[in-house]
């Protein structure tokens, strides 16, 4: 498989080809593991390949890599290793994710996930079950707050900090993995919460919301508590559209800062040199704090080690709906969401550097297909913007489940030249190609249905697989193309 960096905006191969990355999020979030939990056997990776994935964002946790201090889970590691095999054989690559959320699952107390019971120091906060929704804890749980306080304080642990021995575990992973021809990269931490510094923001966030409501010309408040007095859920949420929501924000923006530039930003940088002093290989992905998922402006600087731009980083953005986890989702409204997304496309041309978007979509229920309008909403900015995209998330039978129906779908695979743009007309079944080149080279498009006509440029089918998709290649000189290829 051919190493991808990144260029600016852009990934690129080793041909200097523009790269877009399309996957799922296959996490593991069970305890006391002795290999990953689902089965990425033959079979699957056959699926995933012909559907038109070509990452994976691999979801693993602190909690199941060392369950006790110093000591790694080398039953579970052999399984990691059979997928990165796997992986490599169907030209998939592997996005290493270290995941959480809401720090650790305290020995069952809480329903978080993460780092294991010896590495979660809550100052003698009681963790508890949810009251309303999983995320609740980030809100309302003080242990949760201590335990983030902890990590980014490195406090001693035995001798040693916190995130010392956080470091020590990816310089494990990057010993295993780092030259794994399937490597793509190493996703740091999901969704890193900030502590303390939340109280701040979520009083902010309250007051936000609440003058917005209040004062805004963009609200329709007739509407809105017409909707209140039916509990008309939908409706109350339809209310708060996508043009409000840096009004109800912004002012946690301030608070973000603090802790991207105090703490984040230092994490960053720390673990990211812990990797480098093993291998040169992979993509760091820098996240944003579970804050900025709805829009709070996100501060780090580029990542650095030793004072010196990491060459080979991205930008891993994450935003659901607010009706994420809850029956009304297929209500979903795509204008928030494309809001979210807008902020942080500003944080990738601040930072200058390519995106893959790590979690969007978010509905549990993969035969359920009423949500699919706000999908492809998505999915066509993401398009705009030239994103890849790793949708959240797998659940065991995705790949013959409706939820293709979404998924799968035609894009540019390998690109040999700049885009300048691509989309997929669903209406008249069109794919639309744009790309200027300076070199010679062969252009890589994944197709999901046969192909009636192809206007541009001559192609080759490279693959055919059984769903009736298929793998086209342009062979192409320096130039201007507008390919357009029409479905059947």
């Amino acid at each position: 498989m051919q190493k991808i960096k990144t260029e600016n905006l852009r990934f690129v191969d080793s041909e200097g080809r523009t790269r877009i990355f399309n996957g799922m999020n296959i996490d593991d979030k069970h305890v006391n593991c002795k290999e990953f939990h689902y089965k990425l056997d033959e079979e699957f990776f056959k699926k995933y390949q012909a559907n038109g994935f070509d990452i994976i964002r691999l979801a693993v946790t602190w909690q199941n890599l060392e369950p006790k201090m110093g000591e790694y889970n080398l039953s579970y590691l052999k399984s990691i290793d059979k997928i990165f095999e796997l992986a490599e054989k169907y030209g998939v690559y592997i996005l290493l994710d270290m995941h959480q959320d809401l720090y650790s699952q305290n020995d069952g107390k809480s329903v978080g996930d993460g780092a294991p019971s010896w590495a979660a120091l809550t100052d003698g906060a009681k963790p508890r079950m949810p009251y309303f929704v999983w995320a609740d804890g980030y809100f309302l749980g003080k242990w949760v707050r201590n335990e983030f306080d902890n990590f980014w304080n490195n406090t001693d642990l035995n001798g040693k900090g916190l995130q010392d021995r956080y470091c020590e575990l990816w310089q494990m992973l990057a010993k295993r993995y780092g030259d794994k021809g399937a490597l793509f990269g190493y996703d740091l931490m999901n969704e890193p919460f900030p502590g303390s510094y939340s109280k701040k923001m979520f009083s902010r966030l309250v007051k936000g919301v609440a003058r917005t409501v209040l004062t805004s010309d963009k609200v329709d408040r007739k509407k809105l508590f017409k909707s209140a007095i039916k509990r008309d859920t939908r409706n109350m949420l339809d209310c708060i559209g996508g043009d409000v929501i840096r009004d109800a924000v912004y002012k946690i923006d301030e608070v973000q800062e603090k802790f991207d530039l105090e703490k984040y930003s230092p994490f960053l940088n720390k673990t990211t040199a812990a990797i480098r002093d093993i291998t040169k290989n992979g993509i760091v992905m820098m996240e944003q704090s579970y804050i900025c998922n709805s829009g709070i402006k996100q501060s780090s600087p580029p990542i650095t080690v030793n004072g010196k731009r990491e060459e080979n980083q991205c930008f891993g953005p994450h935003a659901y709906d607010f009706s994420v986890d809850t029956p009304l989702y297929q209500y979903a409204n795509a204008s928030r969401v494309k809001a979210f997304f807008g902020e942080m496309r500003n944080t990738q041309l601040r930072l200058n550097v390519p995106v893959i978007v790590g979690e969007w979509g978010g509905c549990s229920d993969n035969t359920d297909t009423s949500w699919f309008p706000h999908a492809f909403e998505l999915l066509d900015f993401f398009d705009e913007m030239q994103w890849g995209q790793i949708y959240w998330d797998y659940h065991g039978d995705d790949m013959d489940a409706p939820l293709m129906e979404m998924l799968c779908r035609t894009h540019p695979v390998a690109v040999a030249g700049d885009i300048e743009s691509y989309g997929f007309d669903r209406d008249n079944n069109i794919f639309n190609l744009k790309y200027m080149s300076d070199f010679e080279g062969e252009t890589l498009v994944y197709i999901h249905k046969p192909i009636d006509k192809c206007e541009g440029a001559e192609y080759t089918v490279v693959d055919e697989y059984e769903n009736g998709a298929s793998l086209i290649s342009f062979k192409t000189n320096p130039g201007s193309y507008n390919i357009k290829v029409f479905l059947k």
